[in-house]
């Protein structure tokens, strides 16, 4: 009598297909780490190895302190060179504030007041209130503009530092880009005539917001109006670290002005690199130690 089954220890024989033929293989079994497993390195997923959304160089490590000591740190490795240009714009500047200030004082007239026959106390004459405040704003635009002209050789050699270069003063009297300079001079004058004739306050506000044209003119060759703009925006992107070093570095600057006007051999040159160091953080551009 015959049994079913295979022998006793032998496996069963796999079930034969419809055909006669024997199923398929089991497949494989997935590969280590499964499903849940990472991608490779240099995957899909991967970081970027540095494209276009790094972090710029420049782009960390501000504060008021670092400006600051940048400016007198390198203001002490250029004295020498540094003095003679500052010479050479303080003098330019006292002889234009001096010609522009009297020109002031000869079309402003004094108030003659008296007594007339009736007893009536009269005073007239005088070049009046809105008039001088005018005469003015409009000499402050025409020194601004003399200012800029003139340090705009400084910017560009407080740049130069800003890359490691030395400061030299055939830098600052070069004039290729003059025309772009005078010209955005010129802009920003106008428009800080119109503020400070409208109570002061909207021309320090223009001031504000252009302050780093001139850097844009002579780091980057823009023109006029777009280095204009791109201080404007320069300013409302990073309007915290801006206010900041325009108060501080206007104080520090304004602070030379105390010992008979002869600090500002020292505070000017130490506010420009300062502010060449704080341009050069804002647009993200590396700092040469």
């Amino acid at each position: 009598m015959s049994n079913y089954g295979p022998p006793g220890g032998t496996p069963p024989e796999p079930p034969m297909g419809g055909d006669g033929t024997p199923p398929p293989p089991p497949p494989p079994p997935p590969p280590a780490g499964g499903y849940g497993a990472p991608p490779p390195a240099g995957g899909y997923n991967a970081p970027p190895p540095g494209g276009y959304g790094a972090p710029p160089q420049g782009g960390s490590g501000w504060d008021v302190g670092s400006a600051l000591s940048y400016g007198w740190n390198k203001f002490q490795a250029n004295v020498g060179q540094i003095i003679v240009a500052s010479l050479a714009l303080l003098v330019a500047m006292a002889v234009l504030g001096g010609i522009g200030f009297g020109i002031l004082a000869a079309l402003s007239s004094d108030y003659e007041c008296r007594f007339e026959d009736d007893g009536d106390y009269v005073c007239d004459g005088g070049t009046g209130f809105f008039l001088g405040l005018i005469l003015y704003g409009l000499i402050i635009a025409l020194i601004m503009i003399a200012a800029q002209v003139i340090g705009a050789g400084l910017i560009r050699a407080s740049l130069d530092i800003t890359e490691g270069k030395p400061f030299l003063t055939s830098t600052v009297f070069k004039f290729d880009k003059m025309g772009s300079v005078i010209v955005t001079s010129l802009i920003i004058a106008a428009a800080t005539f119109v503020g400070t004739i409208l109570c002061y306050l909207p021309g320090l506000i223009v001031g504000f917001f252009t302050s780093y044209s001139l850097y844009f003119v002579m780091d980057k060759g823009l023109a006029p109006v777009d280095a204009i703009k791109a201080s404007v925006n320069l300013v409302k992107d990073n309007i915290g670290t801006a206010l900041i070093w325009y108060i501080v570095g206007g104080l520090v600057a304004g602070a030379g002005a105390i010992a008979c006007g002869v600090g500002l051999l020292v505070t000017i040159p130490i506010f420009l690199i300062g502010t060449a160091f704080t341009y050069k953080h804002l647009t993200g551009q590396p700092v040469a130690p």
